[in-house]
């Protein structure tokens, strides 16, 4: 199986993320204009719910493939590497199968008593079969990410995509439903469908036969069984758990948001709908930076994980240093992007000035969430997963507290949650960085980190801007215009850092080759 180096790893998954969340991307666009406000605000209640589901077996898990796969693999120990993805099938596979019965028995009390809105009987129950499919799915990514083969977890996610994408938009087209609560439910039976074709290329992928010739592995040494499986434990147990915290807090902001909305004079459309906007249309823009953040996530554990199994520690060093440094140069020039055009994207994309108000406010929060996934993914690798755990779930705790005391407040409404979503993030990305700085030696200057990319960003931002002016009087689409103008503006902004040397193009051509 062919491995990639670091910089050709994570720019492979960069590319493949960036068509994942382009697809993605057009399909909520396309999804909220064919449904409306209301059945995007009851999909964005359920999402939450399935995500505490899945948390369980799919948040820690996988990475503990991915890091134990890799360093066993750097020690060429290819029994342990099987041994350890088949322990995790075995335990995630029953996990879910109690999830999943769970669920099944006891829908009324979830949807009356937890969720307690009626309207999302039926998206909860087609959401059931998701269970499974994305906890097997996630595992054998993890496998491939240790291996440090990324085309096919990538080419999986793809067809995983394009696969969703094709199924609900196309019933939605033809059967054209006026009922907020099936559209919502189409919806969530995508998700399950994306899945099972992107479990089934994997499945393929790895091959089948090769991997009933491993189960004799597990009989053979029976000794280590119990060894493996705590390891996998004692990874993915505080990564599920902080996960399944902090999603579980995300649920409960989920159904506050709306209730403590109502409570600050909103009606329960208006509430619905505004709660709608800001996670099916505003999100989803703001998430954008997280196609390379996330790309360097799955490839740096592995990495660090291998470099510390072989004592480089140097290695680890520098990785770490060059993984933030990345991270910073993609999120300054969006936050700023966001800043200045947000209401602009809000009506371009959404015909909705109320989506780019909201882009515009949480776009401060762009670069903390960026460098708060990096950080966290370093730590994971040094397999120091406790420490990030309770670095999120304190700020996922603050979001929590603005979110009951603040909407509710006539005086704040919903920027109440902005100011728990921005200050959250920012306190969950000092709490890492001050544990890494605590670990390791970070090779960072601050006018390598900042600087040069800031005066990059705003030069940049403002030739968009003049740009966008001048090309109206020759582009009569105000759509086209923008993309124009942000393709522009982006070459401009990475000749800038080339001109600052803030990027060592001779370093990634070199890395540009599987090893």
């Amino acid at each position: 199986m062919k491995k990639y180096s670091f910089i050709y790893g994570t720019l492979l998954l960069i590319a493949v993320n960036f068509v994942i969340r382009s697809l993605g991307f057009i399909y909520k666009i396309v999804l909220s204009r064919i449904i409306g406000p209301e059945a995007i605000g009851l999909y964005q209640m359920v999402f939450p719910f399935l995500m505490v589901l899945i948390t369980i077996t799919s948040a820690g898990i996988p990475l503990a493939v991915s890091k134990i796969v890799a360093k066993e693999n750097s020690l060429h120990n290819k029994v342990g590497i099987y041994k350890t993805l088949w322990i995790a099938l075995i335990i995630g596979g029953t996990i879910a199968l109690v999830l999943s019965v769970f669920v099944s028995l006891r829908m009324d009390f979830i949807v009356d008593k937890i969720l307690k809105n009626r309207n999302i009987y039926y998206p909860i129950l087609f959401s059931i079969p998701a269970i499974a499919l994305i906890t097997f799915a996630s595992i054998l990514r993890g496998f491939f990410y240790g291996l440090k083969d990324m085309k096919s977890p990538s080419n999986a996610q793809i067809l995983e995509q394009v696969s969703r994408i094709l199924f609900v938009l196309s019933y939605l087209i033809y059967k054209k439903p006026s009922n907020p609560i099936w559209a919502a439910t189409i919806g969530i039976i995508g998700i399950s469908i994306g899945e099972f074709f992107g479990l089934i290329y994997l499945v393929f992928k790895f091959n089948l036969k090769k991997l009933g010739s491993k189960i004799g592995a597990l009989k053979a040494y029976p000794e280590s069984f119990f060894k493996i499986t705590s390891n996998i434990l004692s990874f993915s147990v505080p990564i599920s758990m902080g996960r399944l915290v902090s999603t579980l807090l995300q649920t409960a902001t989920s159904i506050l948001i709306p209730q403590r909305l109502v409570l600050a004079g909103y009606t329960t459309s208006e509430a619905i709908q505004t709660f709608g906007k800001i996670t099916g249309m505003a999100m989803p823009l703001l998430f954008v930076p997280f196609t390379v953040t996330s790309a360097l996530s799955v490839n740096i554990i592995p990495n660090i994980s291998e470099q510390i199994a072989l004592n480089k520690i140097s290695d680890v060093n520098r990785q770490s240093s060059l993984a933030i440094k990345i991270t910073l140069l993609v999120a300054i020039p969006i936050s700023m992007l966001y800043a200045a055009f947000g209401s602009h994207l809000g009506l371009v994309i959404y015909k909705d000035l109320d989506v780019g108000r909201y882009l515009s406010i949480i776009s401060y929060a762009t670069i903390f969430l960026c460098m708060q996934q990096t950080t966290s993914s370093i730590l994971h690798g040094m397999g120091k997963p406790i420490i990030a755990t309770i670095n999120f779930i304190l700020g996922m705790l603050l979001q929590l507290y603005c979110t009951y005391f603040l909407i509710s407040n006539p005086k704040y409404g919903i920027n109440g949650f902005f100011i728990g979503y921005i200050f959250s993030a920012f306190l969950v990305f000092i709490l890492n960085f001050i544990s890494l700085k605590r670990t390791i030696t970070l090779q960072l200057s601050m006018k390598e980190l900042l600087l040069k990319p800031l005066v990059s960003s705003t030069i940049a931002t403002c030739s968009i801007f003049y740009l966008y002016k001048s090309l109206a009087l020759i582009i009569r689409s105000s759509f086209l215009n923008t993309i124009f103008s942000l393709a522009l503006g982006s070459a401009l902004y990475l000749i800038l850092l080339g001109m600052t040397k803030s990027l060592d193009l001779f370093s990634i051509l070199k890395e540009l080759r599987p090893r």
